[in-house]
């Protein structure tokens, strides 16, 4: 369902409060200034937060914060425009833009995400990943986390390992006595 039927849907309903819409931030971020769809929730004052990258926010967003954050927009084509440009650039990069430290492994605000997932029979090389995931540059890299998915595909559930990108090579070299054994 698309943002602007989300909120064209509510205002129909007459379930909308007048701060419901579209807003752009006061503030550019890496060039660009952001777009957003706010929704009042269950509680009056609070506002769940619809981003062209990421769809519904976790966090809902008191009035006051939206309003110090983002300015309300009338104009449908420069929402449209903002709302499609960012809902593009997600699908390549993070929020931080070309430039980020991370590089390609950054995924904060990226719409579209490679995950690795580690399956099968893991218990024998538990010890070989927790050391290759000890070796990571980044806090939330080095936990070991199991991880439940289901693909879009086929309806197939998986269970595993999560392995984040910057650590996949290193995995992989840790792992590779279990290859030369099997060869």
């Amino acid at each position: 369902k698309s943002a602007k039927a989300m909120l064209d849907g509510r205002e129909n309903d007459g379930a909308g409060s007048s701060n419901d819409g579209f807003y752009e931030s006061k503030r550019e971020w890496m060039g660009r200034r952001h777009f957003t769809l706010a929704l009042e929730g269950s509680t009056e004052g609070i506002y769940k937060i619809i981003r062209p990258a990421i769809g519904e926010a976790l966090r809902e967003m008191p009035l006051s914060e939206l309003k110090g954050k983002y300015r309300k927009v009338s104009s449908i084509d420069k929402v449209s425009k903002g709302w499609q440009d960012e809902y593009d650039v997600s699908s390549k990069q993070c929020m931080h833009g070309s430039k980020c430290k991370v590089g390609s492994y950054c995924t904060v605000g990226r719409r579209l995400q490679e995950f690795n997932i580690l399956g099968g029979l893991i218990l024998p090389v538990w010890g070989t990943i927790e050391k290759a995931l000890a070796k990571q540059v980044y806090q939330n890299h080095k936990r070991i986390r199991v991880v439940r998915l289901v693909t879009t595909n086929d309806n197939q559930r998986i269970v595993g390992l999560f392995i984040p990108n910057a650590a996949v090579e290193s995995v992989l070299t840790g792992l590779q006595w279990v290859q030369d054994i099997n060869d």
